[in-house]
């Protein structure tokens, strides 16, 4: 939660949110998913899966690229009682791509995606697309921008060059 926190002090206005989180957002799975995840937690010797990030940002309204679903690459499985693609090795959802309330960021519905990673990380990769709309809120362009990280943080932290 801190190194959440710090994250939101520093940025300034609108923004996105994305990486591996390693929470859990509880809403994603049933309740019976959700007690298999739990007691599998527990044989594997793991703490409880946290929810309270996830949770504090849906209460800030984050909006989550997950609602912006498409098709799922056949190689990443959703598990039983659970609406989402896993993201980890557990099958589990602790990758997101979240934009801040009130964003003229906006996901393109149907272009959010788990991709596998094909034995790279242990981590699948996500994906959306994002628009900007103007100040009007009634023209969207597409827009890249490249942004070269620095040599990194060891609070988890980067400062774009």
């Amino acid at each position: 939660m801190k190194q959440v926190n710090s994250i939101l002090r520093s940025a300034d206005g609108h923004h996105i949110l994305a990486g591996g989180l390693n929470a859990l957002d509880a809403t994603d799975y049933s309740g019976d998913r959700w007690a298999d995840i739990v007691k599998y937690y527990e044989e594997i010797g793991k703490p409880a899966p946290k929810t309270e990030v996830m949770r504090y940002l849906k209460a800030k309204r984050y909006v989550d690229a997950k609602d912006f679903a498409g098709e799922c690459e056949a190689v990443v499985v959703v598990a039983k009682g659970q609406d989402v693609q896993g993201t980890c090795k557990y099958g589990t959802r602790v990758d997101y791509i979240l934009a801040s309330p009130n964003s003229p960021y906006k996901f393109v519905p149907g272009s959010y995606a788990v991709v596998s990673s094909r034995g790279t990380s242990d981590h699948h990769i996500v994906k959306a697309d994002v628009t900007v709309a103007g100040d009007d809120g009634a023209r969207s362009v597409r827009r890249q921008r490249v942004v070269r990280m620095s040599k990194g943080s060891a609070k988890g932290i980067w400062a774009a060059r």
